[in-house]
């Protein structure tokens, strides 16, 4: 019979994972202030679970305490260029493995992913859907690259830029990158050529660092803008 205290864990381990994927989804916004009054009410619980899991998620670094509540952390344009030198370190060897290793149903699931978050950036829907979509492809890679610690560190620094791919995907110049190596991508994934992928990966990420660097000091263009309302949740995540 479970006890109390496992009853309450559970609870902050869903309220926990539900605002994962509202940061994850784009539906919380740099500058929203979260509060443990507001999200409680929003998922029908105590104060209690909800405290847990936001002092969880700013351990973690996803979110900073604010003097009333917690808000998702603001990304300068340098930590932006800080995050993108280690996923040029970590982001060619995970998408090798995981296309030598990857089992066919894990390969399939990439392809699928990868198409659908070329549709998105191409078609130029919203910066949370384009940025939900490339980040569950990452997370497919991660899941199957078959070194484990490898994909725990990759998991690590790709939860670490949630908040930054948002900023990363504002400028049209940013998003037809991406959709050129998705494309990219999709072939490799086809042929299961590792070598190319990674190879790719580190052009990729390159294209990306100076296309970011020649932003600094202009207006970045803000395509699509969206509001920062919340829309609804649930915590059957």
């Amino acid at each position: 019979m479970a006890t109390s205290q496992d009853l309450g864990q559970r609870l902050r381990d869903r309220i926990y994972d539900a605002i994962r994927d509202l940061v994850e989804r784009g539906q919380f916004q740099p500058g929203q202030r979260l509060t443990e009054v507001h999200l409680a009410e929003r998922f029908g619980v105590s104060r209690t679970p909800v405290r847990e899991a936001l002092f969880q998620l700013a351990r973690e670094g996803l979110l900073e305490p604010l003097e009333r509540g917690y808000g998702l952390r603001d990304m300068p344009m340098s930590a932006l260029l800080a995050r993108l030198d280690v996923k040029y370190l970590l982001d060619p060897v995970v998408v090798s493995h995981a296309i030598e290793t990857g089992s066919r149903a894990q390969i399939g699931r990439l392809c699928t992913l990868a198409n659908d978050a070329r549709h998105l950036l191409l078609a130029g829907q919203s910066l949370s859907a384009s940025a939900s979509a490339v980040h569950d492809l990452q997370k497919c890679l991660g899941s199957a690259c078959k070194n484990e610690v490898l994909a725990r560190c990759f998991g690590v620094a790709e939860d670490d830029f949630l908040a930054a791919r948002p900023l990363l995907l504002r400028p049209v110049k940013n998003r037809l990158i991406t959709a050129d190596y998705l494309e990219l991508l999709l072939r490799d994934l086809a042929r299961r050529d590792g070598v190319a992928a990674a190879a790719e990966t580190r052009t990729y990420i390159t294209r990306l660092e100076k296309s970011c660097r020649m932003q600094i000091g202009a207006v970045p263009d803000i395509p699509n803008a969206e509001p920062t309302d919340a829309g609804t949740a649930h915590l059957g995540v």
